[in-house]
């Protein structure tokens, strides 16, 4: 890959355009400030963030960007590059951060959706994808949870942000332990699958250890635990099959029994007296009811009743009418004769049930008390009460020392795997040599360059999976740190220029260069144009003129009239990257 032109939509933005090979972005200052925000800073950092975003980037906190955006939003940044033998201009706007416009041969008409203009509209994963899979060769559809990442692996080619300048081998503060080996081992030629192998190791142990501190022992007792657990077991369930044998042959006396039998008769009796009962009681008050509900009538009455209407009855319908109303009170007092001797009947029965239930009632007293006393029952239920705990606890150690023994058996299974992991790790280490052998010797020549003494590129195999670091002899200077990182990126850049997919791009911030002496400057400036120029790939450093060691840089061939492709100042606000002051 190689940058052409960096742009911006709006009026004043400084246009880069950037050579192949070796570029210098140099910031001259009138007035020396004494922070580095963007209010004051002239935009060297935003440049770098800029190719980061239109390569993909998501805007993180503190980013010189982010503060652009909650300012002007209308902001829109192109990029025009050469991506494996294709031209394309690259647009990505601060107001829809998920969309990308790419006008040129993308070299795969999947990807995107074609616009009217000719353009394609990108989603920010598939132009990351795309990147991928042209940059560092990477699937689109990788099979494991633990992968490299098109933004995790170009972060090495263009720095930015805090803690990306500490460490060679960590572009992010707060990059995790896994990352760091992951896209080291990628891009060092090591087999990275084995770092995803670690990692996942890692993530079962790790849930492994939180199941043992919920269970109900932890760790540390589950070694000594089991044995006491075992003990326990064998002693409950011996107890236990005691006890079942005793309930099978547990025997009631004879007369124990024949009261048991005694008493579920006269309970029986009692709740049909009880219910006989009911019934009567509830048919005394239904006839004394029709008893009080009976009339008597009176064949006067009936002759008073028509005299008050004007109505004279004849003799003889005075003698018809008593004579039915004689009927009538011959059937009334019929029907009162009979209820009076069904009501007397039901009382008579109540009274015989009352005394029924009285006896029957003592007699369930008499046979409780019997039973009581004699203690079978109490026995019985004791014996079965202990039976019922003793199945619970052996139930509790059965559970507790299956489960000790499944995470017992997990450990050790994941001790064999991390073992065997390691001897994997150790064997594509070696097979490998040839590949990261030449990063080795690549880091060595440049800090030799740098410092007049090589410099060690260190690539362990420990229990933890790989190890990196660098060392250097003590006449390195005190700026050694940050140019270690210079060194490291350089020689990334130096191995994958030779490869079929490579980023082909190398952009140092101003930051890179703290701390360090002129001469290191001069030496590393000159390092990366050699470099750069030999192997083939784009080199772009940001730095401020009081640190340019212009006379060193010619004195080392390095020709800064053809290289310095943008010149930022403060003299003016027209003078930063955005043409304006923020």
């Amino acid at each position: 890959m190689r940058i052409r032109r960096i742009s911006g939509n709006q009026p004043g933005f400084r246009e880069v355009r950037l050579n192949a090979g070796f570029n210098l972005v140099v910031a001259d200052r009138a007035t020396r400030s004494t922070t580095d925000d963007l209010r004051q800073g002239l935009g060297k950092t935003s440049l770098v963030e800029i190719i980061n975003y239109c390569l993909g980037a998501s805007l993180g906190i503190g980013q010189n960007l982010m503060h652009v955006k909650a300012l002007d939003d209308a902001w829109a940044f192109t990029v025009d590059l050469e991506l494996d033998g294709q031209e394309l201009q690259v647009t990505r706007g601060l107001r829809r951060p998920n969309e990308i416009r790419v006008h040129g041969d993308l070299g795969d008409e999947r990807i995107g959706v074609l616009d009217p203009d000719g353009s394609r509209l990108l989603r920010l994963s598939e132009w990351r994808a795309h990147l991928g899979d042209r940059c560092y060769g990477l699937a689109a559809d990788q099979p494991h949870k633990y992968v490299p990442g098109f933004r995790s692996l170009f972060a090495y080619s263009a720095r930015t942000g805090p803690g990306a300048f500490t460490d060679p081998f960590r572009v992010a503060a707060e990059q995790k332990a896994w990352q760091v080996q992951l896209n080291n081992a990628f891009l060092l030629g090591l087999n990275w699958r084995t770092v995803a192998s670690w990692q996942q190791l890692k993530t079962d142990e790790s849930a492994l250890r939180m199941l043992t501190e919920h269970s109900e022992q932890s760790v540390e007792r589950m070694e000594g635990g089991l044995g006491e657990l075992e003990s326990e077991r064998i002693r409950v369930a011996a107890e236990l099959a005691e006890l079942r044998g005793s309930i099978a042959d547990f025997r009631v006396l004879p007369q124990y029994r024949e009261a048991q039998q005694r008493l579920d008769a006269v309970t029986a009796r009692i709740k049909e007296l009880i219910s006989e009962l009911t019934v009567n009681e509830n048919l005394l008050a239904l006839y004394a009811e029709r008893v009080s509900a009976e009339p008597d009538v009176d064949a006067a009455e009936v002759a008073a009743l028509y005299a008050e209407v004007g109505v004279t009855l004849p003799d003889t319908t005075r003698r018809s009418l008593e004579e039915v109303l004689e009927f009538h009170r011959t059937i009334t007092r019929n029907r009162r004769d009979y209820l009076q001797v069904e009501m007397t009947r039901l009382r008579t029965m109540n009274a015989a049930a009352q005394a029924q239930l009285r006896q029957l009632e003592e007699e369930q007293r008499q046979a409780l008390r019997l039973l009581s006393s004699g203690g079978a029952l109490d026995d019985l239920a004791e014996l079965q009460a202990r039976f019922g705990q003793l199945s619970s606890r052996l139930e509790t150690l059965d559970r507790r020392a299956e489960d000790i023994r499944r995470l017992r058996t997990d450990l050790e299974k994941l001790r064999t795997q991390r073992q065997i992991l390691r001897q994997q790790t150790f064997i594509d280490h070696y097979e490998r040599r040839e590949q990261w052998t030449g990063a080795v010797a690549s880091f060595a020549r440049i800090t030799l360059a740098l410092f007049g003494e090589p410099g060690d590129l260190v690539i362990d195999v420990t229990d933890a999976g790989y190890a990196f670091r660098t060392r250097s002899r003590p006449e390195a200077g005190p700026g050694s740190d940050r140019l270690h990182v210079f060194a490291y990126d350089l020689t990334l850049a130096t191995i994958w220029a030779d490869r079929p997919h490579t980023p082909g791009l190398l952009v140092h911030d101003s930051a890179v260069f703290e701390r360090a002496d002129d001469r290191q400057v001069a030496r590393a400036l000159s390092v990366a144009a050699e470099q750069s120029a030999a192997r083939n790939f784009q080199y772009v450093a940001m730095i401020n003129s009081d640190v340019l060691p212009e006379e060193e840089l010619n004195a080392l061939g390095v020709d800064l009239d053809n290289r310095i492709v943008l010149r930022l100042t403060d003299s003016d606000p027209s003078g930063a990257l955005f043409g304006q002051s923020f």
